[in-house]
Parts: structure tokens; C-alpha cells; sequence
């Protein structure tokens, strides 16, 4: 932001006061306090960071030429936990994927049978549809070789009669 002295016709009113000029935003109060909190919600944020978050340092020594004993075992440890990360990474990767394909296969099956009942429920509304035309046509009375069941209107269940 350029700030000058401003110099116009007004200069005594400002008493040589320091105000921003050319294409300079000016900000209400409201919107530079709440500028002022996000700043300082920022800085509460980044000192929880800097003081919470450990700071790792692996491998202290440049070389092996000023390594001591232990370092080899500090490096061997820090390699299988590596390892064991990017292992467990892959199992993941690959549980997800069995995952996936297990849904898909659950979503054809699925499909499959939803596919295979309303075929059936299709076969079942045109015999029924084909028996009341046929039932229409003789009189409003039933077949004389009808059974129960078809008389019934429950779209192809069979009732059982208890003895």
C-alpha cells in the first residue's frame, strides 16, 4: 500500500496527516477488526504447530565416517518402520480395492435378482390379466376347473387351506 502526504486543497483540515492515496482500499472497522482476529486466530494456530508437533531428527550424523556404534541400529529401526508404513499402505490400497469389487459384485447380484422378480412379477400380472378377460367373458363366474388359488386376487400366492 503507497501511502503519501496528501497535498490537496483540504491540507489544512488534515494538518499534514498521512492518508492513503491512489488506489489504495480503504476498510471499514468492521472488516479490519475482523482481519485483526483471523490474524491472530493464524498466529494462535501456528504456535500450537510449532510447539505440539514433534520435531524429528533422524539421522544426526552427515556421514558413517562420525557415526557412532549405535547409528547403524537407529537407521535399521527407522528403515523397518518405513517399510512396515508403505506395507500397511499397500494393504490398505488393496482392502479398498477388494472392498470396491466386493460392492460391484453385491451390485450385480443385486440387480440380477431385482431383474429376475420383476420378470416373474410381469409373467404373474399377465396370467392374471388373461384370467380376469377370460372370467369377464364367461359371466362374471369363475372357470368351473378353477382352484382356489386362482380365484384369489393376491397376484399369484397361493393360499393353503388348514385341515
Amino acid at each position: 500500500m503507497s501511502i503519501q502526504a496528501y497535498t490537496g486543497p483540504s491540507a489544512s483540515a488534515n494538518h499534514g496527516a498521512i492518508v492513503p492515496v491512489g488506489g489504495a482500499q480503504e476498510l471499514t472497522q468492521e472488516e479490519y477488526e475482523k482481519r485483526q482476529k483471523d490474524a491472530a486466530e493464524l498466529e494462535e494456530k501456528l504456535k500450537f504447530i510449532t510447539e505440539k508437533v514433534p520435531t524429528r531428527i533422524c539421522q544426526v550424523m552427515g556421514s558413517n565416517a562420525g557415526a557412532g556404534s549405535g547409528e547403524f541400529h537407529m537407521y535399521r529401526m527407522a528403515r523397518r518402520r518405513e517399510m512396515m508404513r508403505q506395507d500397511r499402505m499397500e494393504e490398505e490400497a488393496r482392502q479398498k480395492d477388494l472392498d470396491a469389487e466386493y460392492e460391484a459384485k453385491q451390485a450385480a447380484l443385486r440387480q440380477a435378482e431385482e431383474d429376475k422378480t420383476a420378470k416373474r412379477r410381469a409373467k404373474r400380472l399377465k396370467k392374471k390379466t388373461k384370467r380376469q378377460k377370460k372370467v369377464g367373458a364367461d359371466g362374471g363366474a369363475p372357470a368351473a376347473g378353477a382352484t382356489e388359488s386362482e380365484q384369489s386376487d393376491d397376484e399369484g400366492v397361493e393360499q393353503v387351506g388348514l385341515d
